[in-house]
């Protein structure tokens, strides 16, 4: 009888660990899912194939439990600034995290301590936005956007928002790479994109007044 393949291996990636445990796959999948759910801007953008590379990112995150909180830490935020310069600012990798503590928490409880790292590097990635925009003016510039661009791409806003605070990071391709999609004139109305700058400038406004304090 032939094993059935792991769900979560991408044969476009280098190798690497994945769990085995069929629990912590199903909550990989689970919070891969659930993360596109809340962030529809990656299916839009990626497609299958993000979907794809967001389980199999799941499953290398949930591997690194096993290490020390400082390698943990310093390898996720090795993938989540390589993924930012290529259109996903790191809030997404913050909301993974966040999905992945629930979903694998519930899974397996008995290993729910490992599981907190995931959740410590969250809170971290977290911090570092929040040092750039408060979580009330990253909430604002979420919603100023939606309601300017009702139901076209639920938490668009935060992302322009999001992108600026990893620029301030020092992620100097963070705003181009998203931007060169988020406003594409040949994809989204002009009312889209002019939305879509407004947001960015307010965000870089916002950053701007945080550095000089």
């Amino acid at each position: 009888m032939e094993p059935i393949a792991n769900p979560l291996f991408n044969s476009e990636t280098v190798a690497h660990p994945l769990p085995t445990d069929p629990r912590e796959i199903n909550a990989v999948v689970l919070a891969a899912r659930h993360c596109y759910c809340l962030h529809p801007y990656f299916s839009m953008r990626y497609g299958s194939r993000g979907s794809t590379f967001a389980r199999s990112d799941g499953g290398y995150l949930v591997t690194l439990v096993e290490q020390p909180q400082g390698k943990v830490d310093k390898q996720v935020f090795w993938l989540a600034n390589l993924l930012a310069r290529r259109g996903m600012p790191r809030w997404l990798m913050e909301a993974h995290l966040d999905c992945l503590y629930a979903a694998l928490s519930a899974a397996v409880p008995e290993r729910e301590n490992a599981f907190c790292k995931l959740q410590h590097t969250a809170n971290l990635l977290r911090a570092a936005r929040q040092r750039w925009i408060p979580q009330s003016d990253f909430d604002e510039l979420l919603a100023t956007f939606d309601s300017a661009c009702p139901g076209w791409i639920t938490n668009a806003g935060g992302l322009m928002g999001a992108a600026v605070c990893d620029e301030y990071c020092g992620l100097d391709m963070a705003v181009p790479s998203l931007m060169s999609w988020m406003a594409d004139d040949s994809r989204f109305s002009q009312r889209w994109c002019k939305a879509a700058n407004e947001t960015l400038e307010r965000a870089r406004s916002i950053a701007a007044q945080a550095k000089a304090r």
